[in-house]
């Protein structure tokens, strides 16, 4: 249904056109604003006789044709947005109407001209980049059969190749009677913002790498060769039946402790080996670690070998649930966790279930950090998050994925 809504519209003749209103996006605060200002455009044409004086011209126009108030307002309307740093889309439902617009701003992101971008039924759709497809589809979808405004990344190919990352806020107006009217949307471009994330996330991720080496290799190392010495002092004291020698083995325990303690740092640091079937080792380890250290339930499934050939997208996965399970057991207070990891048809889900608490009766406001992290890693991943109640206690903590590969 979210498809032919955002597909369909007809010419003068009543013949369908191609609505070319693509996942337009922006930044938050400036979307919502822009977005308000286009909404009462259109709203005030319900109480135009009343609210909006027309001189003689505009009177007459409008008596000889009754569509003549709507059509001024669309003129104010593209004067507005066409001044807008942004690309802006509009599109009717109604069949009555049957109209669309695109701003030009769409040349100068993308390359393709109002017309272009208008008259091919489904190009705004074949510029979506292939791996976030399935992601705008369900997306649209949830706007359209609950209301609920679209806000959301996506990445959209250029007429030259390009990738770029869009953020889009769209919204869909109802009539009085609850019927849908029109949608419309703003999107900024945000490639360069994502450039920089990416760029962070790598320098940090590339210096976890480094730290985990040296505490590996050189604390390591170091603290082995002292545990090394203390155990043949220790010898050496007791071979002499001296009393300092209990004191000696008690030093070779802690050193060795210092090891164990040393390797987990640098296993914690760079916890997904390179290799692809990395992360589902990696959180069966995990979960292995959270039962020992807390006393709980957490096991982890994962019926089939999935493997993920992309070092970041695994750690960023392995963070999101390492994330989330840590949130059931501080804030959910959960006994028991299980963590899933399963594929089909080229998208991978990743789920973290717990029995816990819930969600607060007066949630925090704004979100926590830790979800805007792991919202912001399945965005970087391609992906998207969600975050739910169960049925009958606790959170599901749902992260989807595109992957290659794998069936």
């Amino acid at each position: 249904m979210a498809l032919d809504y955002l597909t369909q519209r007809k010419d003068s003749n009543g013949a369908p056109k191609s609505l070319g209103a693509d996942r337009l996006l922006g930044n938050l605060s400036e979307a919502e604003k822009a977005l308000q200002e286009l909404a009462n455009v259109f709203l005030q044409h319900q109480s135009l006789n009343s609210s909006i004086s027309l001189d003689a011209a505009e009177s007459a126009e409008s008596k000889l044709n009754p569509e003549a108030p709507l059509l001024n307002m669309e003129a104010k309307y593209r004067a507005l947005v066409e001044q807008i740093p942004a690309v802006v889309f509009m599109a009717y439902l109604d069949k009555g109407i049957g109209e669309a617009y695109v701003s030009p701003q769409i040349e100068t992101a993308l390359g393709f001209s109002q017309s272009e971008w208008l008259e091919d039924p489904v190009r705004w759709y074949q510029q979506i980049h292939p791996d976030d497809k399935m992601r705008w589809s369900e997306e649209a979808a949830e706007m359209f059969l609950s209301g609920k405004p679209l806000r959301s990344s996506y990445r959209v190919m250029a007429r030259d190749g390009r990738v770029l990352w869009f953020q889009c806020e769209a919204k869909m107006i109802r009539r009085e009677d609850g019927r849908p009217w029109f949608i419309h949307g703003v999107g900024f471009d945000i490639t360069e913002r994502k450039g920089l994330e990416e760029a962070i996330l790598e320098i940090s991720a590339r210096e976890q790498r480094r730290i985990a080496q040296d505490l590996h290799d050189g604390l390591g190392q170091h603290l082995t060769g002292i545990a090394f010495m203390s155990k043949v002092l220790e010898q050496k004291l007791s071979d002499k039946t001296l009393p300092e020698a209990v004191e000696a083995a008690q030093i070779v325990r802690m050193v060795n402790q210092a090891i164990d303690n040393t390797r987990q740092l640098a296993r914690g640091l760079h916890p997904v080996a390179a290799e692809p079937l990395g992360l589902m080792s990696a959180l069966k380890k995990w979960a292995s670690e959270v039962e020992a250290l807390f006393h709980i339930g957490c096991s982890f499934r994962c019926e089939k070998q999935i493997a993920i050939q992309d070092a970041n997208m695994a750690t960023h996965l392995y963070r999101i649930a390492q994330e989330a399970v840590n949130n059931a057991i501080r804030h959910g207070k959960a006994k028991n966790i299980l963590i899933r990891l399963s594929s089909k048809s080229g998208t991978g889900t990743l789920s973290i279930q717990d029995d816990g608490e819930g969600f607060p009766k007066q949630p925090a406001s704004p979100p926590g950090v830790g979800l805007n992290i792991m919202d912001y890693r399945a965005d970087m991943v391609g992906g998207s998050l969600k975050v739910q109640p169960n049925q009958d206690h606790g959170i599901t903590v749902t992260c989807t994925f595109p992957i290659r590969g794998v069936e």
